[in-house]
């Protein structure tokens, strides 16, 4: 078959290799260097991040593609809003949950009324607005987070220890992101977990996979650096549930925090695409692109065999916990321990050897643009 991803990044990358190892022809719409010079695509259709729904369907008018998959929040948004055109057009599947599920999850405050409402385990959570930030404090005990309704990773997300904090933060927060939330804060500094998951239209989960982040820049409130695999039932079966309760098709990439004090799980959001981390599947022996595709065009799933216990690093954000963190040298795994049969690396593919060199030089440009902006 001929799949079409929209965007790139490393979840590009690793739904690349995936799917071609399954024997498809893979083309994508991105920009980004890793991609471009990566042996995993045939065609790269430089619109980047934000093509048009004009620029798909001529895209799709010259060559047929069976199933579209989205890489970005951005791009899952933008399919499921044309998803009857383009397929019409296309004459393909878009792999992506219909716009109704998807608005349930992608308004933060809405999903958490959700959890509240289905008894789905979550932080405490109240909206905020210019009159209401007393009324809300007492509500919520300090330190609590400010967190807009609508944001790509952790952008916005603030956090205040007292009602002068919350009072001085909210205005600049919400002018520059929207409607917002104060959310209880759940203190864990050390690690948080993301749980993989696809569910069918008849209820079935076809995939699954569970990490547990160990290290993450910036240090203990970002993306992934270092994480490990593990089997966690308690957890999938939290997860499983939620999705039950929302009818969900499709996959879905849950952000989970658990509280140190009682160890109780808290799901802060559901990411409706196919997460950065995807290779931690992989390397678990699940085949996330396989089932999608699969799923997609109707057609039976195999079984994969989830092995946990794997240790899957992005080597560029890594080296930066090393600058910043103060448990460099008490890390487990150690920071050293680059090599070994279950440690494997989210930014350098051993089957693209293009990967070893783009990825330092994807960061040393961004670097410099960053720069240039302080300037």
């Amino acid at each position: 078959m001929r799949i079409l991803l929209l965007s790139g990044g490393l979840q590009g990358l690793s739904c690349g290799e995936s799917l071609r190892e399954c024997g498809h022809n893979v083309d994508v719409v991105a920009h980004d260097l890793q991609i471009r010079k990566s042996r995993f695509f045939e065609t790269v259709y430089p619109d980047g991040d934000e093509i048009s729904l004009e620029g798909l369907l001529a895209i799709l008018r010259k060559k047929h593609y069976d199933v579209v998959i989205p890489m970005g929040d951005k791009n899952v948004s933008f399919l499921s809003e044309n998803r009857k055109e383009i397929e019409e057009t296309g004459n393909c599947m878009c792999a992506c949950p219909d716009k109704q599920l998807l608005e349930e999850v992608e308004d933060k405050h809405r999903f958490m009324a959700f959890c509240e409402r289905n008894g789905v385990p979550h932080p405490k959570t109240i909206v905020l607005a210019s009159d209401n930030l007393e009324e809300a404090a007492k509500g919520i005990s300090f330190p609590a987070l400010i967190k807009p309704d609508f944001s790509v990773g952790a952008r916005g997300i603030t956090r205040v220890n007292n009602i002068e904090e919350l009072r001085r933060s909210f205005p600049e927060v919400s002018k520059k992101y929207g409607a917002c939330t104060l959310q209880e804060l759940i203190e864990n500094e050390d690690y948080y977990y993301n749980v993989m998951l696809y569910r069918s239209a008849d209820g079935r989960f076809l995939g699954q996979a569970i990490s547990k982040i160990v290290r993450m820049y910036p240090v203990h409130a970002g993306s992934s650096s270092c994480l490990i695999t593990v089997e966690n039932e308690e957890l999938l079966n939290i997860c499983k549930e939620c999705l039950d309760k929302l009818g969900w098709v499709g996959m879905a990439d849950f952000d989970v925090l658990q509280r140190l004090d009682n160890k109780k799980y808290k799901i802060i959001e559901i990411n409706a695409r196919v997460p950065a981390s995807l290779r931690a599947a992989q390397v678990s022996g699940v085949n996330f692109p396989e089932i999608i595709v699969r799923d997609a065009m109707g057609q039976e799933v195999p079984q994969y065999k989830y092995k946990a216990g794997k240790t899957l690093r992005y080597l560029g954000i890594d080296i930066m916990w090393l600058l910043k963190s103060p448990k460099r040298f008490k890390a487990t795994p150690g920071w050293l321990q680059f090599f070994g049969k279950n440690i494997y690396y989210q930014d350098i593919f051993n089957q693209d050897a293009s990967t070893w060199w783009t990825w330092l030089a994807e960061g040393l440009m961004k670097i410099s643009k960053r720069n240039k902006r302080i300037r």
